[in-house]
C-alpha cells in the first residue's frame, strides 16, 4: 500500500484547523474591486484636466508644429507673426543652465549638511528659513532680483534685464526644493549602510562619498527634475530681472544679455489681438508639454545611468 502524500495530508491538516470562510474571500474580493473601480475613477477625474490642455492646445496649434516652427526666429508684425520660436527654446536651456549652476551645489551641499554634518540648533534654523524659502510667491523672488542682480540702480551687482539675472533669481527658486529632496533622500538610507563604512575604517566622508551618494542618488535627481519643472514655467520673477527677448543672446549679462523663454512668450502671444499669435501662443504650449516631458524621461534615464555606473566602481 502507497504511502499518503505528505503534502496533501498537510492541506487537508490545514483546513480542518483554519476552515476557509468563503463568504469573507468573497467580501474581500468585493472590496478589492470597488477600491480598484474607484482609483480609475479619481485617475480619470484628476487626469481630464491635464490632457484635455494637451488635446486643446495640439487642435488649435497643430497645424504650426513642424521643424520650421522649432528651429527659426520670429519675424513679422507683429513680432511673431511669421517664423517660430527658436529665441525661446535657447533661452529657456540658458535659464535652466544658469540657475542649475547655483541651486545644484547649494541645494544638494545643504541637504547632506543637514542629515549628515549639522548640529541640531542650526539645523532647526536652517530648516525654517528654506521651509520659507519654499513658500515665498515666485513675484517676490522676482522683486528680489530685480534690486539685487538687474537694476543699475542702487546696491547691487547690476546685471541689467539678462539671462544672468532670470536664471540666478530661479536659481534661488530652485534651491530649497532640491534641499528639502535631497535632506529626503538622505535620511532614508539606512544607518546600518554607514555605520557599516565607519566600522571598516572609513571617515565620515569617505562615508558619505563612496555609500550615502550612491545610496541617495535616485531622490537627488528626483529633487533636481522637480526644481527644475517649478521653474521652467515661471514668468513673475523673468517679468522684473530678463523679460524677453525676440533674437538671439549675444551673452548673459548687459544690453544683450536678456533671452527669451517659452513661458513668456506663450503669456505675450496670448495678450496680443492676433488670432495667428494665438494659434502660436497653443502650439508653444504644447511644444513646452513635450519638453517637460522629455525632461522627466531623460532625468529618470540619467538616474538609472549614473547609479549602474556608481555600482561599477
Amino acid at each position: 500500500m502507497n504511502e499518503p502524500d505528505k503534502n496533501k495530508i498537510d492541506k487537508e491538516d490545514f483546513h480542518l484547523n483554519f476552515p476557509i470562510n468563503k463568504g469573507y474571500i468573497k467580501r474581500r474580493k468585493i472590496y478589492n474591486n470597488i477600491a480598484f473601480i474607484l482609483a480609475v475613477v479619481a485617475f480619470i477625474i484628476g487626469g481630464f484636466p491635464v490632457f484635455h490642455i494637451v488635446y486643446s492646445a495640439f487642435i488649435v496649434g497643430y497645424k504650426y508644429l513642424n521643424w520650421h516652427f522649432i528651429s527659426t526666429l520670429p519675424t513679422g508684425f507683429p513680432i511673431g507673426a511669421q517664423g517660430g520660436i527658436l529665441n525661446a527654446i535657447v533661452g529657456d536651456l540658458y535659464l535652466i543652465v544658469i540657475a542649475s549652476c547655483l541651486a545644484l551645489p547649494l541645494g544638494i551641499g545643504s541637504g547632506f549638511y543637514l542629515s549628515l554634518f549639522g548640529k541640531k540648533g542650526i539645523n532647526s534654523i536652517i530648516r525654517l528659513l528654506n521651509e520659507l524659502m519654499v513658500g515665498i510667491p515666485s513675484v517676490v523672488w522676482g522683486v528680489m532680483g530685480f534690486y539685487v542682480l538687474s537694476t543699475n540702480a542702487g546696491l547691487g551687482f547690476h546685471f541689467g534685464f539678462s539671462a544672468l539675472a532670470g536664471g540666478l533669481t530661479l536659481g534661488f527658486i530652485m534651491t530649497p526644493i532640491i534641499t528639502l529632496l535631497t535632506e529626503q533622500a538622505v535620511n532614508r538610507i539606512p544607518a546600518s549602510y554607514i555605520e557599516g563604512a565607519l566600522s571598516m575604517g572609513a571617515t565620515k566622508w569617505q562615508a558619505t562619498k563612496s555609500v550615502v551618494v550612491k545610496a541617495a542618488m535616485g531622490g537627488i535627481f528626483t529633487g533636481i527634475l522637480l526644481g527644475v519643472l517649478n521653474i521652467i514655467g515661471q514668468t513673475a520673477p523673468l517679468l522684473f530681472t530678463n523679460y524677453y527677448n525676440t533674437g538671439m543672446p549675444t551673452g548673459i549679462t548687459g544690453p544683450g544679455g536678456a533671452v527669451g523663454d517659452l513661458a513668456m512668450l506663450i503669456f505675450i502671444y496670448i495678450h496680443e489681438p492676433s488670432r495667428i499669435l494665438h494659434y502660436k501662443a497653443e502650439a508653444a504650449s504644447f511644444v513646452l508639454l513635450f519638453f517637460v516631458f522629455a525632461l522627466d524621461i531623460g532625468m529618470r534615464l540619467i538616474t538609472r545611468l549614473t547609479v549602474k555606473i556608481f555600482e561599477f566602481f
